[in-house]
C-alpha cells in the first residue's frame, strides 16, 4: 500500500514509470452450444491497454480501469413452455445469438439482462456477486471459475428422470407443451470497469434491488466493455419438470426476493 510519506520525489518517480505495450487479443470459438446453455466464454477474449503500476498498485485508477466478474442466478416458475414463456425466449436467445463478433456477445449479455428484467414481478428467489479487479486478466480468471462451477450445477442434472418418462410408465399422455416447473436461470459475465460500487457490495442474497442494478449494469454495457458472458437454465427438455424443493437444495444461496 503505498502512502503519501512513501513517495519519492516527481521526478525520482517518473524516471522508474514504465509505458506498457498496447495488447489487443481476439479469439472466436464457433461451436454451438446445447440447448440450456449459451456460452461466449471462449468466444472472445480481449485484453485492454494495461495500466501503469506502483508496486502492484495503480493510485490512478479510474472507474472504467480494471473489470468486474458477475454471477447472477434467478429462480421462477412457469406455467407454459411456449414461445412467449420464459424458457421459450431463453431458447430464442440461444438460437440468434451470434457469438462470434464483439457485438453480438454485447447483444446477447444485453437481451439476456433485459429479458429478466422484463420478468422482475416473476422472481421468487435471487443470489449474486459482482467482484471487481484491478486487471482484466485477474476478472477474467474469475469469470472462468464461475462458469466451471455454475456449468458444474446445471450440467450435473439427470434428462433422463422426466416427467415423460414417469408418465409413459404409468400409460398416461403427457401434456402438451410440457408440465408447469420451476426455472433456474444464471447469467455469467464479465464487464470491463469497475461495477460493484454501484451494487454497493460484492456479494447479495434475496436483494431484488441489487439483482435490478447488476441486470442494468449487464444491459448497459458498450459492445467494447462486454469482456465475456456465459447463460445457463434449467430445465432445458420440455418434459423435465423441476420442484422448487430442488431448486433450494441445488443452489442453498438462493434467498426469497
Amino acid at each position: 500500500r503505498i502512502s503519501p510519506r512513501s513517495l519519492a520525489p516527481a521526478s525520482s518517480l517518473l524516471s522508474h514509470i514504465m509505458t506498457l505495450p498496447l495488447v489487443a487479443a481476439l479469439a472466436f470459438a464457433l461451436a454451438s452450444p446445447p440447448p440450456s446453455r449459451c456460452s461466449t466464454r471462449d468466444a472472445l477474449r480481449r485484453t485492454r491497454p494495461a495500466s501503469m503500476q506502483f508496486g502492484g498498485l495503480n493510485p490512478f485508477r479510474g472507474k472504467q480501469d480494471g473489470a468486474t466478474a458477475f454471477c447472477l442466478t434467478l429462480a421462477f416458475r412457469t406455467a407454459d413452455r411456449g414461445p412467449r414463456s420464459l424458457l421459450g425466449q431463453l431458447d430464442s436467445l440461444a438460437a440468434d445469438a451470434d457469438t462470434s463478433s464483439e457485438d453480438g456477445i454485447a447483444a446477447l449479455c444485453a437481451d439476456t439482462a433485459l429479458l429478466l428484467l422484463r420478468r422482475k414481478q416473476e422472481w421468487l428467489y435471487c443470489c449474486g456477486e459482482a467482484k471487481d479487479h484491478g486487471r482484466d486478466e485477474a476478472a477474467l480468471e474469475r469469470f472462468d471459475r464461475l462458469a466451471i462451477r455454475e456449468a458444474a450445477k446445471f450440467d450435473d442434472r439427470d434428462s433422463s428422470a422426466t416427467v415423460d418418462a414417469a408418465l409413459a410408465a404409468a400409460g398416461v399422455a403427457a401434456p402438451a407443451g410440457g408440465p408447469p416447473t420451476a426455472a433456474v436461470v444464471c447469467a455469467v459475465g464479465c464487464l470491463a470497469g469497475d461495477r460493484e460500487a454501484a451494487l454497493g457490495g460484492a456479494d447479495f442474497a434475496g436483494s431484488a434491488t441489487a439483482m435490478q442494478t447488476a441486470l442494468e449494469e449487464l444491459a448497459a454495457a458498450r459492445a467494447e466493455d462486454a469482456l465475456a458472458f456465459e447463460l445457463f437454465w434449467v430445465p432445458g427438455d420440455d418434459s423435465e419438470a423441476l420442484e422448487m424443493e430442488e431448486v433450494v437444495l441445488d443452489w442453498p444461496q438462493l434467498m426469497p426476493c
